[in-house]
């Protein structure tokens, strides 16, 4: 298992965010997402997908990660089952990495992001960790057990079944707590909780049984300060 995190900078919308980098991550431009990377950086260290959304500007450094060969670049077909996307997690995952960062996976097309949110649902049910990030809003998907929410965090918490039903779901240290409760999928009861100011306790989720669509969003006007 590697140390570091796999990175992805998929071709959805992207709101420029500091991306940190570290010694032992590594990243992996999806399709069109490489012209995200020329502009805001960090460098890939692979290059992956049919490149049907990458730009002409691009062109030149694709060309370039080809020549570097099969440990650095993979073309994939344009007709296929799986997306891009999925198909660099599966790579990432097999070079060992079980934590991922998925930026430009939001955002323009609803049936992209929703595919996205299949391909955590893949990590989760394989014992990885995934995250889709654009700076503003953060999803995962959470099984049984605890979930603390980062202490740094402060604004909308959202959780989804994505199975019939959650079960036995506790959620503390919200504005809205719950206590061993059940939620459906056909009933939104999770939908725009917030954290508070006054923090008593660690915000936390515990999950029963099933699996579920966490999302973080950032407060932007700072109401608690």
């Amino acid at each position: 298992m590697k140390k570091g995190k796999c990175i992805l900078m998929c071709a959805g919308e992207y709101h420029p965010c500091a991306i940190k980098k570290a010694p032992d991550d590594f990243v992996i431009a999806v399709d069109g997402g490489l012209k995200y990377l020329m502009k805001d950086g960090p460098e890939p260290d692979f290059l992956l997908g049919d490149f049907d959304s990458a730009p002409p500007e691009c062109d030149a450094l694709i060309e370039t990660y080809r020549k570097k060969g099969d440990r650095h670049f993979l073309r994939l077909p344009v007709e296929k089952d799986e997306t891009d996307t999925l198909a660099a997690v599966k790579l990432g995952y097999e070079m060992g990495y079980r934590e991922f960062e998925i930026y430009g996976g939001m955002g323009k097309r609803l049936d992209h992001t929703m595919a996205n949110i299949q391909v955590l649902v893949w990590l989760s049910k394989r014992g990885a960790g995934g995250w889709l990030l654009d700076g503003e809003t953060s999803v995962t998907v959470i099984g049984p057990g605890m979930f603390f929410l980062p202490e740094s965090f402060a604004g909308t918490v959202s959780l989804f079944a994505l199975e019939e039903e959650l079960f036995d779901v506790s959620i503390r240290g919200l504005k809205y707590n719950l206590s061993h409760a059940t939620i459906r999928n056909d009933f939104p009861i999770g939908c725009s909780n917030e954290t508070t100011e006054n923090r008593s306790e660690k915000a936390a989720i515990t999950i029963g049984r099933g699996t579920g669509l966490l999302i973080l969003t950032k407060d932007l006007i700072n109401r608690h300060h």
